[in-house]
């Protein structure tokens, strides 16, 4: 399949808001919003104050809703974008050039005759980069109408990112029963018509253990984890709740997992030198703090305000162990 431009136009550089790429990827609002809010692929700039996607970061969505809907598992999908990503070329007159393809299992990028594989993965896809460049180009003098392109959820995924907006609404408020059940309720449509969305089963899980229900919560992280065994999220919550209940030993195996499943997720680390401490093994975890620190700090362009407070605790610790273990 081959996705032509549908408009010309000059190629186009600068910082593209949510609304424009939902329009020209096809994609909604509600979607690019969680995918960034879970960090799957993140806007890497701003734009009037706001988050704003580069158009390095339209060739990674465009190759992720490709693989999402030929049903490439999740985590796969971060495999070849996480590949994608340390091969492509900077600079968009490079990314112009380049051709996207399927050969096989293959996702082949090729460039003035020379082709390279980032990674492997089951993808039907070929287009050229510089169409999505002029359809870019194109879409941002398009008319904007508030509310458009917003409808009733319907699939398994609609209800998914409801429920993600419904339970950031919620906010982890005891009081607000009716915000939880609503979330709740949200999450569970999902489930019923999806019984594979790990994420969902994750989400859902995080929220029963706000409230205190934790076997419950435990539950829902096993079922996400049997579905995905690749999903860090659900192996990070599942070493939480050991951690909390002073199940060093298993907690400590959960995280050792999650930094090998994905070794350059900061909150991996953080937990791993969190149960590393309560095990008394201060030098291992000084090593996992100073990992957490760097890619905390190599991976966020923009720091929340959780993980820069996570920053400042690691980094008080940090020095509090390199003085006891000087002495």
């Amino acid at each position: 399949m081959v996705m032509s431009a549908s408009s010309s136009g000059p190629a186009t550089a600068g910082s593209f808001a949510v609304r424009q790429v939902a329009t020209l990827l096809g994609l909604s609002e509600r979607q690019l919003r969680y995918w960034a809010q879970t960090g799957f692929i993140v806007p890497s700039a701003e734009l009037a104050g706001r988050v704003a996607y580069t158009f390095r970061d339209l060739v990674s969505l465009k190759v992720a809703k490709a693989l999402l809907d030929q049903g490439v598992p999740l985590r796969r999908v971060r495999r070849s974008l996480a590949a994608l990503a340390r091969d492509l070329p900077e600079g968009e007159a490079n990314l112009a050039s380049l051709r996207i393809r399927c050969e096989g299992d293959a996702v082949i990028v090729g460039q003035r005759g020379r082709s390279f594989e980032p990674a492997t993965g089951q993808l039907v896809l070929d287009f050229e980069v510089a169409s999505l460049e002029r359809e870019a180009a194109a879409v941002l003098h398009l008319p904007w109408v508030d509310g458009a392109g917003e409808r009733d959820p319907e699939t398994a995924y609609d209800f998914f990112l409801q429920a993600c907006e419904l339970e950031q609404e919620w906010g982890g408020s005891p009081a607000d029963t009716q915000g939880f059940e609503a979330a709740r309720e949200a999450y569970e449509r999902a489930l019923a018509l999806d019984p594979s969305l790990a994420a969902a089963w994750t989400n859902l899980g995080s929220m029963l253990a706000e409230v205190g229900d934790v076997e419950a919560a435990r539950e829902h992280f096993r079922r996400a984890v049997e579905v995905d065994p690749g999903l860090p999220e659900a192996h990070c919550n599942l070493a939480e709740l050991y951690l909390r209940e002073g199940k060093i030993e298993l907690a400590l195996a959960s995280y050792r997992h999650v930094v090998e499943l994905t070794p350059d997720w900061a909150e991996g680390h953080y937990g791993l030198a969190r149960a590393l401490l309560q095990a008394g093994r201060r030098e291992l975890a000084l090593a996992h703090l100073e990992r957490f620190r760097q890619t905390a700090q190599d991976g966020t362009a923009r720091q929340d305000e959780e993980l820069s407070g996570r920053l400042q605790r690691a980094n008080a610790v940090i020095d509090q162990l390199r003085r006891e273990l000087r002495d």
